[in-house]
Parts: structure tokens; C-alpha cells; sequence
């Protein structure tokens, strides 16, 4: 009975120093695992860190090139009497003209018609104001109630009032004529 707890102890003594050995030559970097808290502590500030010097890299990048942009002067109009009557301001005006009156675009400008009627003013027979719905109103014609139209630059294009009154919401700026 001696003998074999002399082979059973002989056998776990050879058993832990193999263990020792296989854990003593074992590389954990060749480990694919990765912890939890690695990707918090380590992996995550590392990517925000080179995420955050690519952002500045490239916010440098455009601020340098916004101070390199030369923009066009603002033209002012010399004489008092061309000053448009209206704004050129993003809020919507709202403008009433009656029989014979017009309003023409100075520059880019959106309208629509609340109420009355009114029709396309346009010197070029080819080029009208643009129902932002996909058609084109050519001058002479009626001009629809509450449709988003554009006049795309100020070249004489307007509407005429062919009603008492019309109430006209307009964006953008314009002048008002009496006929």
C-alpha cells in the first residue's frame, strides 16, 4: 500500500510541474480575448484621442481656407429712388396691392398669393416665374392662389394686380410700382 501512494504522489508531483511548466511557457499576447474593461479603460481613449486629432486636422484645414476666401463686395444703390420698397430679410412679408399695382423682384425672391388675382410680368417671352410646383408661368398668364412661386433674379419679372386687392406673402427683395 506504501508502494502505490509512492506512484499516486510521484505522479501528481510530475502532474504539477508539468502544469507549471505549460503555464510558465504560455504568451498571452497572442490571446484574441480581450477584457471589458480593456475596451473602456484603454481601446476607447486611444480611438478618441486619434479621432479627435483627425477633427482638428481638418477643422484647421477649412479655417484656413475661409480666411484664404475672398468674398464680392456688397453693392450699395447710389441714388435714394432705387432702394427697394421691400426687405431682403428670410421672414415672410405681407404685402397688399390693388388694380394696376406691381411688385417687382429686385433680386431672388418667393411669393405667394393669398387672395385676389394677379399675372405674370416677364419682358422675355421665353423665361415666365417658376410655380415651384414644376410648371412654368409665362407672362400674361394668371398666376394660381397659394402656390409657392420664384422669381429667380431681378431682370423685370413681377406679378400685376388685376384684382381691388391682393395679399401677397413675399420673401426676398422687391419694389412696388403703381401703373
Amino acid at each position: 500500500m506504501k508502494k502505490q501512494v509512492k506512484i499516486i504522489v510521484s505522479v501528481l508531483a510530475i502532474l504539477c510541474a508539468l502544469t507549471v511548466t505549460v503555464i510558465a511557457a504560455y504568451d498571452s499576447s497572442e490571446d484574441p480575448l480581450i477584457s471589458f474593461s480593456y475596451l473602456n479603460d484603454i481601446f476607447k481613449k486611444e480611438i478618441l484621442a486619434e479621432v479627435d486629432a483627425r477633427f482638428e486636422e481638418l477643422r484647421s484645414g477649412i479655417d484656413d481656407y475661409l480666411d484664404n476666401l475672398e468674398l464680392p463686395e456688397a453693392t450699395v444703390p447710389s441714388d435714394p429712388d432705387d432702394e427697394p420698397s421691400g426687405s431682403a430679410s428670410a421672414a415672410w412679408d405681407i404685402v397688399e396691392i390693388t388694380t394696376g399695382q406691381s411688385i417687382y423682384a429686385v433680386s431672388t425672391c418667393e411669393f405667394l398669393i393669398r387672395s385676389g388675382s394677379a399675372v405674370c410680368i416677364a419682358p422675355d417671352a421665353k423665361q415666365g416665374i417658376a410655380d415651384l410646383t414644376g410648371s412654368e408661368i409665362f407672362n400674361g398668364e394668371s398666376i394660381p392662389m397659394d402656390r409657392l412661386c420664384m422669381i429667380p433674379r431681378g431682370d423685370g419679372r413681377g406679378i400685376k394686380a388685376t384684382h381691388q386687392s391682393v395679399y401677397v406673402m413675399i420673401r426676398g427683395e422687391y419694389t412696388i410700382v403703381d401703373n
